[in-house]
């Protein structure tokens, strides 16, 4: 039976997850890989209630083998210049190259490379320490903070990590969902590599039939709103002299979905840099005077142009991103002042819409 304390610290796990997945710095898909070891790590461990479970660096190591092997061969073998998938977004990473390699080495058979006793230690050896090098060490940095709620980063015991008191438990009991959203997020990374959309192609669009795709045109809502904006950007106030960008204001990762009234027209550079953030409220604030209070009058815009919109779903959506942030202690873009933990000043940004925490079930 789960008490109310375990309740809590399950909860507050999840919430540190998914700001984690929101606000991560995912350059490679290795941190993806590393939160999907752990996971299956403390499935395939007894659990010992009240003990933090210890877990081997070289069992995290077998399991990014495990989880690339199938992924070191190319993608498109049927184009011209076809080719194994990018897992970073600089030069490839460095387990796809070793197991490139030795998967030639074994005719693409793990199985047989395991047979081999030295070549295997060596190579879970290699793996190990690049896990220990760059996953392991930058996994738990949020807003270019750190903070650690899965394990200690310099408690490294016997070439083994220690997951805190209670992680084990959380991990098992959200398993499932666990490996949705982190297969979710290694799928996007891997489609955000600009070296591998041409060998996707169109073999990677059913996941944006089926669901949406933040890629899909915004020509439509960029001119709108470069008009009403005057062709200045949201975030700097400069202005925009290439085409600009319609960044969705609430990021598509935290609600994926296109409204007209939750897009803002912003230099490409300052999108970059918001990523997947939320923006300060002092930017909500503006967001709300510009978009919402002009409601009307964007929304004949839209119609004018066949756009979706919805400036009341907008609002609410808004409402509860940030009610969500704050409770997670989410850090805010701050354009070039960086980043800022998320307090309460949000409330005051959207305070002609308290009634929207007054009566939540309303939509």
């Amino acid at each position: 039976m789960i008490t109310a304390v375990n309740a809590v610290s399950e909860l507050e796990f999840l919430r540190k997850l998914q700001r984690l997945l929101d606000e991560g710095d995912f350059v490679a898909t290795y941190k993806y890989a590393l939160l999907q070891a752990l996971a299956d790590l403390c499935v395939e461990h007894d659990l010992i209630p009240d003990r933090p479970l210890r877990i081997p660096l070289n069992a995290i190591a077998e399991k990014f083998i495990e989880y690339y092997w199938g992924q070191a061969v190319p993608y498109a073998p049927d184009l011209d210049g076809g080719g194994v998938l990018k897992q970073n977004t600089g030069k490839q990473a460095a387990v796809i190259n070793w197991l490139v390699e030795e998967r030639l080495s074994v005719d693409g058979s793990l199985a047989a490379l395991r047979v081999q006793p030295k070549r295997w230690r060596g190579l879970v050896s290699n793996v190990a320490a690049k896990v220990k090098e760059m996953p392991l060490r930058w996994l738990q940095v949020m807003g270019g903070k750190p903070e650690e709620f899965i394990y200690r980063q310099n408690h490294l015991v016997g070439g083994c990590i220690e997951l805190l008191p209670g992680v084990q438990q959380c991990f098992r009991s959200f398993h499932g969902l666990i490996t949705n959203l982190v297969r979710g997020g290694w799928l996007s990374q891997i489609r955000r590599i600009t070296t591998n959309q041409a060998l996707l192609g169109e073999r990677g669009d059913i996941a944006e039939f089926l669901f949406g795709s933040e890629r899909r045109s915004l020509n439509g809502y960029r001119a709108v709103l470069r008009d009403h904006q005057a062709a200045r950007c949201f975030y700097c106030s400069r202005e925009v002299k290439n085409a600009g960008d319609a960044d969705h204001f609430i990021p598509w990762s935290r609600y994926p979905v296109d409204l007209g009234h939750n897009f803002v027209f912003s230099h490409p550079a300052c999108n970059n840099s918001k990523r997947d953030f939320l923006a300060h409220p002092d930017f909500l604030a503006q967001w709300r005077e510009n978009n919402l209070d002009h409601g009307h009058s964007l929304a004949e815009m839209f119609d004018e142009k066949g756009l979706m919109h919805d400036a009341e779903r907008s609002r609410y959506i808004a409402w509860w991103a940030y009610e969500q942030g704050q409770k997670s202690n989410a850090h805010v873009w701050d354009g070039e002042r960086g980043f800022q933990s998320l307090d309460g000043s949000w409330r005051s940004a959207m305070s002609p819409l308290a009634r929207v925490a007054e009566n939540p079930g309303v939509y």
